[in-house]
């Protein structure tokens, strides 16, 4: 009886030390494993190695790297701070892999002479050589300043389909934006965001009458700022 129990007993030590002593290896292990995905399944500006870089980055400049003391969350706003990086998730399973989900921004329009182009919420993309969507460019000079009127009016002429397939360019000046759609020889003066709905509507009809009638004379540009009208100017 006494040896039964001394067996069970030197067992259970044994049990509990591998525990221990498995415990001690995950703390201190270096996780070099790393799973990495995207929300959409098919990144265009990012890719598994751009992602993996970054966190090796992260990694180096901690000088400890123990997996339960790697700070998730710092993790995330260092990626979060990458261009092209709309949202990171960043998380440890129990085996010790380091699952990364990446949620990528999405190009709205093309700043040509600043080389970027910018998402819905403003941000910044830098070009790639990997991906080149096809966006509106805004030609002239960007001004930070013009950046939400900017977005409003994109945004707006995007929900319509017909439009956003045909709309290829805008441009500021001081009296307000103007835009040009794809199959049409007319320049646009679209103004500010005052009325924006009613703009667009008015602006899809004279695409509708355009397309319906033989103009002797083809319109140079069209002016949507005035109440109730469309101006066009030969």
């Amino acid at each position: 009886m006494f040896k039964e129990k001394l067996f069970l007993g030197l067992t259970a030590v044994l049990l509990i030390c591998s525990i221990l002593i498995s415990q001690l290896i995950f703390i201190n292990r270096v996780s070099t494993l790393v799973n990495i995905s995207f929300f959409d399944n098919n990144p265009f500006f990012l890719n598994d190695s751009i992602v993996n870089k970054l966190l090796i980055q992260k990694r180096d400049n901690k000088e400890n790297h123990s997996n339960l003391k790697l700070d998730l969350n710092d993790i995330e706003k260092y990626l979060d701070s990458y261009p092209g990086v709309r949202k990171a998730e960043v998380f440890l399973s129990v085996s010790g892999i380091t699952n990364v989900k990446i949620h990528e921004s999405s190009a709205l329009l093309r700043i040509q002479n600043e080389s970027f182009y910018i998402d819905t919420f403003g941000d910044k993309i830098p070009f790639s050589k990997m991906y080149s969507p096809k966006v509106p460019v805004y030609s002239g000079v960007f001004k930070n300043e013009n950046l939400k009127n900017l977005i409003n009016i994109t945004n707006s002429i995007n929900i319509d389909t017909y439009l956003k397939s045909e709309f290829v360019e805008i441009w500021n000046s001081n009296l307000g934006f103007s835009i040009r759609l794809r199959n049409y020889d007319f320049e646009i003066f679209f103004g500010d965001i005052k009325n924006i709905n009613k703009k667009i509507i008015k602006l899809k009809a004279f695409c509708a009458y355009n397309n319906m009638n033989n103009f002797d004379k083809k319109p140079k540009k069209i002016d949507l700022t005035v109440f109730d009208q469309v101006i066009s100017i030969h």
